[in-house]
C-alpha cells in the first residue's frame, strides 16, 4: 500500500478537526531492547500521547545508526491519542516492522491501529486486543473520528467484520477480539513468546 493512501487516511483525521481528548496520563514508555543478530525490538507501554511517534522514529533511527535493524514493536497500551496512534501506525507500516502483543498484555482502542499496521502480527493467546469507536468532546466529532478510524483500519486491511464491531462499540466499552478474529487479520496467535 503506497504512502499516498496512508497520507489520505491520516489526513482524514486532521480534516475532521480532531483535537481528540489527550488524557492527562504521561506519554507512553518507549524503549529499545537489543535482540540477537543485530536486531532490536522496541516496546511501547502506557497511554499513547502526542510526541510518541517522534520518539519511536528517533529510537528506530538510533538503532539504524548503530547498524541494527528494528524488527518488532511490542505493544501494551489501552490506547490514547488517536491521531498520534495513526502517526505511529504509519511509521510502523513504512518501516515494515512486525507488531507483537505479548503474554497478558493489552492493546485496545487507538493501539489496535498500531497492531494492525504490523508487517507481521503476533499475539500471545493470553493477550487482550480490543476495539471501540472514537471519543471526542462532542458526538458529531466523535462520529467523524470513528468514520476516519474505520477508513484507516480498512486501509490497513482489517477485515470488515472487525471494522463493523469497532464502529458499533461505544467509546466507553471495548469489544475484545477472539483468537479467530486475530487470525482473520493474519495474526500469528501462539502460547509462547517470540524468539528473542
Amino acid at each position: 500500500m503506497g504512502m499516498q493512501k496512508r497520507g489520505i487516511a491520516a489526513g482524514g483525521l486532521v480534516s475532521a478537526g480532531l483535537a481528540l481528548s489527550v488524557s492527562i496520563a504521561a506519554a507512553a514508555e518507549i524503549k529499545s531492547i537489543d535482540l540477537r543478530d543485530d536486531r532490536v525490538e522496541i516496546s511501547i507501554s502506557g497511554s499513547i500521547s502526542p510526541g510518541d511517534a517522534d520518539l519511536l522514529k528517533a529510537r528506530i533511527k538510533q538503532a539504524n545508526d548503530a547498524g541494527k535493524l528494528v524488527t518488532s514493536l511490542r505493544l501494551n497500551s489501552d490506547g490514547g491519542n488517536l491521531l498520534e496512534a495513526v502517526r505511529i501506525a504509519d511509521a510502523v507500516r513504512f518501516a515494515k516492522i512486525s507488531t507483537n502483543v505479548g503474554r497478558s498484555a493489552t492493546c485496545a482502542s487507538a493501539c489496535f491501529l498500531i497492531f494492525a499496521a504490523g508487517e507481521a502480527k503476533y499475539a500471545n493467546n493470553s493477550a487482550r486486543i480490543g476495539v471501540h469507536g472514537a471519543s471526542d468532546k462532542d458526538v458529531r466529532s466523535s462520529r467523524a473520528a470513528t468514520t476516519s478510524m474505520a477508513e484507516i483500519a480498512k486501509a490497513l486491511d482489517v477485515p470488515s467484520p472487525i471494522i463493523r464491531r469497532m464502529v458499533n462499540t461505544p467509546p466507553g466499552e471495548v469489544e475484545w477480539l477472539s483468537l479467530a478474529d486475530l487470525r482473520s487479520m493474519g495474526a500469528d496467535v501462539s502460547r509462547g513468546e517470540l524468539e528473542r
